[in-house]
């Protein structure tokens, strides 16, 4: 990226890319207090371009974007006491934080009859996790220490609507991952999705309670008390009444979904969701999905669909 592209975008999203935002992002972070030929601006703009048209591997490789975007003679351990320090990364950090969250724009949406309408946000929740060198065992440690005893995690929380991250950390292996989730209190009018590594029921009561809606994958080992069944063509299921999920392995549909309306008691509290159950002929298994909206509000076939 050159000065010409640079400065295209940069007119695009004034907001973004102005030098106050960026000089408050320095502040901010306590970088770049005597601002000579490194500024937040000059460096702000130089690791956009830098980014964006070469593969970045080193400091160097930003010591010589610098000076090309610049034009700068600045030498390298001049350039490296400033950039390779906590700060400096706090500052990058902030800087990206905000440009992701201020250049997203909803690209999807639902007409005003669709079920999911009302919903001001989709949020996509999934993680991935991959070795490193054994040498940062002590400082990211991994969950399997014995094949593998240093490990990160990359926890991303997505909206589906602006098909774009809001949230990317990169941490040791070893945190839960409903650690990771959004905050209860930011949900509110917003549908989460996620695997079943995110199912933590404490957390979920929580966002029920503000006012969020979430659809996960459920947990196999796990079996609630079912108070009621319904086929998917409405027909109700009065054999799996009043019975353990694991009392009725046997007699569920297969042709068609099932919804059970189950009870499960945590922390001294009963907490009524509805579990959905979809025969999947391919891999003959089931699959189950957890919520907390009523029929009327999401239908299965709605629900198995997203």
């Amino acid at each position: 990226m050159d000065h010409g592209q640079l400065s295209m975008v940069a007119d695009t999203f004034p907001w973004v890319f102005s030098a106050p935002l960026l000089k408050a992002c320095g502040t901010e972070a306590k970088f770049c207090r005597r601002q000579r030929l490194i500024t937040p601006l000059r460096l702000g703009l130089a690791l956009t371009a830098t980014c964006a048209s070469q593969p970045v591997e080193t400091c160097a490789d930003f010591h010589r974007g610098f000076k090309a975007f610049w034009g700068t003679t600045i030498t390298s351990n001049a350039f490296s006491n400033q950039v390779a320090t906590s700060r400096c990364a706090e500052f990058a950090r902030t800087m990206t934080a905000r440009r992701i969250g201020d250049m997203t724009r909803k690209v999807r949406g639902f007409a005003k009859e669709r079920a999911c309408a009302a919903l001001r946000q989709i949020l996509l929740q999934a993680g991935s996790a991959c070795a490193i060198h054994d040498g940062l065992r002590e400082v990211c440690p991994g969950r399997c220490q014995v094949v593998k005893p240093a490990a990160v995690a990359r926890p991303t929380t997505m909206d589906v609507l602006c098909a774009a991250p809001t949230t990317v950390v990169f941490t040791p292996d070893t945190p839960r991952a409903p650690t990771f989730l959004p905050a209860p209190q930011t949900r509110k009018g917003r549908r989460l999705v996620a695997d079943r590594g995110y199912l933590a029921l404490p957390s979920m009561r929580r966002v029920q309670d503000e006012g969020g809606v979430f659809l996960l994958r459920a947990k196999a080992g796990r079996h609630p008390q079912v108070v009621e069944a319904f086929r998917e063509d409405g027909n109700r299921l009065r054999s799996l009444r009043n019975k353990p999920l694991k009392a009725i392995h046997a007699p569920r549909p297969k042709r068609q979904r099932v919804a059970l309306g189950v009870r499960g008691q945590r922390d001294g509290c009963s907490r009524r969701l509805r579990l959905m159950l979809s025969w999947n002929p391919k891999t003959k298994r089931f699959c189950s999905f957890l919520t907390h909206r009523p029929p009327k509000r999401s239908a299965l076939a709605v629900v198995c669909r997203a």
